[in-house]
């Protein structure tokens, strides 16, 4: 019997579009590492743990190192979270959306809906006159820069709750709106228009501090003031130029590369940019694996940076998601790292609930999410299929695993559901094989699906025939 090894990190399927699309894993990511034949193996998305209950819905979250506090927005309330998970309010924060939260020496500030918040021990909205409506901002050389649409300023250098007239500048690339902003590794801001990127740097000129470095602006920028994140000095974010569709890039240097593929351009396409006012991306680094996720309105993308760096982006993408029958998005938001307990924490999406990220589970809140994994079409015309066998971790879970096989013919429909036990307690030496799948007329495709408990991974898929 010939072996054919088959990869589990993307699938095929077709549409009604009458096109050949990707099939993206479900609540599973790859792993980068040379095992038993494959460049990598799939894994389960770490699951989440409850941590606390929090005032509401969450909309941003920091961990301010100045103060030692972990700030959140939840609900219509600002609250410090302690070590265990208990909440104090501290003041109240207006509106519905996401929230841009820098901090200075002294103060933890909140933007959002307009207003202005501070917080060093006593919590007021900012009232200056001169504010007008700001959306987002950071905190940069004792300044709060801020941004409302359409002006760029900053508060005073002695005082961080005023706002002088004279103090405010416009991006001027191009004549779009000034979105959102973040700092540079090498301490500029970051302006981020629709359609451009443009650079600030502390002159500590007289009135407006800032001028803007004209060799460095970029003719690309983001949809929606959160649309964006930072991690190791680059940029992400989701966006685009003029001239084309809403996708996904990395900014580097002066440079830009586009990480979204078109199986990934079409899940973002299915919403205006309206629909995009309040999309969300966040950062996270763990087990030396980089993760950006993006919250749609609807779903959640994964991205894979480490294994887009030695593979390809075009298996770097997954699907988030937190229930089985159907495809609640998932639930954890604005995760942050507490270094007082080394945990990621995060808050949520649909109530009050604050979570850890826990690699030892992989249920949300105690609730089971479905993963799924799909192979790419493989011609087998006239072969009869013998067996398949998977590479596994078996014996680790607390209770023994069933996963479900289906297989497809026309890229649309998987047929009945063979179910096939994973492991059992203890059995480390169990193979995952499948055996008698019959007659191919043309070809084949895959596809894996498990509602377990316990977390498991998967390596290289076998298929043997004759």
């Amino acid at each position: 019997m010939p072996d054919l090894p088959i990869t589990l990190i993307k699938g095929d399927i077709h549409n009604s579009e009458v096109d050949y699309r990707d099939n993206l894993p479900i609540n599973m990511y790859a792993v980068p590492k040379a095992i038993l034949g494959a460049n990598g193996y799939m894994i389960e998305y770490p699951g989440l743990v409850s941590f606390g209950t929090g005032s509401g819905i969450d909309r941003g979250g920091i961990y301010n190192e100045r103060l030692e506090v972990h700030y959140r927005v939840s609900g219509t309330k600002l609250i410090s979270v302690s070590t265990t998970g208990t909440k104090t309010e501290l003041g109240t924060i207006s509106g519905t959306k996401q929230v841009a939260m820098p901090y200075s020496f002294t103060t933890q500030c909140v933007i959002t809906d307009g207003k202005m918040f501070l917080d060093n021990g006593g919590f007021a909205e900012v009232t200056d006159g001169d504010l007008g409506d700001p959306i987002d901002g950071v905190w940069i050389n004792g300044y709060y820069f801020l941004t409302d649409g359409e002006y760029i300023y900053h508060t005073d250098i002695d005082d961080e709750t005023a706002i002088d007239p004279l103090k405010f500048a416009t991006a001027e690339f191009m004549p779009d709106e000034s979105l959102g902003l973040l700092k540079t590794q090498d301490n500029k801001v970051a302006v981020f228009g629709r359609y451009t990127t443009e650079y600030f740097a502390d002159i500590a000129q007289a009135n407006f501090a800032f001028t803007r470095i004209e060799s460095r602006a970029q003719k690309i920028g983001i949809v929606a003031t959160h649309a964006k994140c930072e991690l190791g000095g680059n940029f992400y974010i989701v966006g685009g130029r003029k001239e084309e569709a809403v996708s996904v890039h990395k900014l580097v240097a002066n440079s830009s590369v586009k990480i979204s593929t078109r199986e990934i351009d079409k899940v973002i396409a299915q919403y205006t940019e309206t629909e995009l006012v309040d999309i969300r991306m966040e950062c996270r680094i763990e087990d030396n694996i980089t993760f950006i996720l993006i919250h749609l309105p609807d779903e959640t993308l994964c991205f894979n940076e480490t294994i887009a760096s030695s593979l390809g982006v075009f298996i770097a993408w997954s699907v988030l998601k937190s229930s089985i029958t159907n495809d609640t998005t998932y639930r954890g938001i604005n995760t942050i790292f507490d270094p007082r307990i080394a945990k990621w924490v995060c808050g949520d999406k649909q109530d009050s609930t604050m979570g850890t990220i826990d690699k030892s589970v992989n249920t949300h809140y105690d609730v089971i999410a479905e993963w799924i994994l799909y192979t790419p079409f493989v011609r087998l015309e006239t072969f009869s299929i013998d067996e398949i066998e998977i590479d596994t971790i078996p014996g680790y879970s607390n209770s023994s695993e069933t996963v479900a096989i289906s297989i497809t013919y026309d890229g649309v429909t998987f047929g009945t559901e063979y179910w096939m036990d994973y492991s059992e307690i203890g059995s480390y030496s169990t193979r995952f094989i499948v055996r008698r799948l019959g007659y191919v007329s043309d070809w084949v495709g895959f596809k894996l699906r498990g509602v377990s408990s316990a977390k498991m991974a998967f390596a290289l898929m076998v298929i043997r025939f004759s």
